[in-house]
């Protein structure tokens, strides 16, 4: 996020003089938002699935969507997962929902935020990715299952199903 270091890198002093001229102007809405970015699912570039997700790779995995819409204060990121059907267009049409939202947000916003499209498995997705918190089984190697959101959904199946059949 936005007071992330970038990847263990040293921030340039002209970096960090910036950012707290920046964080200390803001309203605190807008100062919850440039430190919790607001992740945003849809099914189509004219359907909003669900108006706020956990910043997490299991929000992503787990809700079904296809477009993700992430607000983090100075980037606007849309991202399609690798899986979303080739008929969404992309980027999404000027008339579509998704986009008056963007166009809302950045109309709303004293600073206008940069806008990215990127496509999973086609654009590298790294800005994006750079804003989940990541829960130590969302799909990584070597995690350690039962730990987490999908641990927890995991755990949840198998004991209804144990249940359901025992029944």
């Amino acid at each position: 996020p936005l007071l992330s270091q970038g990847g263990g890198k040293r921030a340039h002093p002209d970096n960090r003089v910036h950012l707290q001229g920046l964080l200390a102007a803001l309203d605190p809405s807008s100062l919850l938002r440039a430190i919790y970015p607001v992740l945003s699912s849809y099914t189509s570039p004219d359907n909003e699935a669900f108006p706020r997700h956990s910043l997490s790779r299991a929000a992503l995995i787990t809700s079904g969507s296809s477009i993700f819409l992430l607000d983090a204060f100075t980037h606007l990121l849309v991202y399609y997962s690798p899986h979303a059907p080739d008929s969404i267009p992309f980027p999404p049409p000027q008339d579509s929902l998704l986009r008056k939202k963007i166009n809302q947000v950045r109309a709303e916003r004293a600073i206008t935020p940069h806008l990215h499209f990127l496509r999973g498995g086609v654009d590298s997705v790294e800005l994006f990715e750079s804003h989940l918190i990541e829960e130590q089984d969302a799909g990584l190697a070597g995690a350690v299952p039962g730990l987490g959101f999908v641990g927890f959904l995991d755990t949840v199946t198998t004991e209804v199903r144990a249940f359901m059949q025992s029944g």
